[in-house]
């Protein structure tokens, strides 16, 4: 079913359009983190941690495993990350080249 596919990119995007989500799954791209060390890392309380990750979750962007009593979450799409940055390279040089045929007229 194409639509269900890109429901699911939609969903994707959604998930990638926090700064705070973006973040996470940058500190999840070196190494899995439980929510409270991943909180304090990126300087959110524990519960605000946690609905950003069970949106990155939903999304499948990141998944968890319980180890002992903590629950530990990993990236699982690290593509998106290059994806990001490939975006963010490409849009700064638009807007670099825009801003020039500005100045020059």
């Amino acid at each position: 079913r194409e639509s269900r596919r890109y429901e699911l990119r939609a969903e994707m995007f959604k998930a990638l359009s926090h700064p705070t989500r973006l973040l996470m799954l940058e500190k999840l791209r070196d190494r899995s983190w439980c929510v409270c060390e991943l909180a304090t890392e990126v300087g959110v309380e524990k519960s605000v941690a946690s609905k950003h990750l069970s949106q990155l979750k939903s999304a499948g962007l990141i998944d968890d495993e319980k180890r002992g009593t903590q629950v530990e979450y990993r990236l699982v799409a690290p593509c998106v990350l290059d994806m990001a940055e490939c975006t963010e390279r490409a849009t700064l040089e638009n807007r670099r080249k825009r801003l020039q045929v500005g100045l020059e007229t």
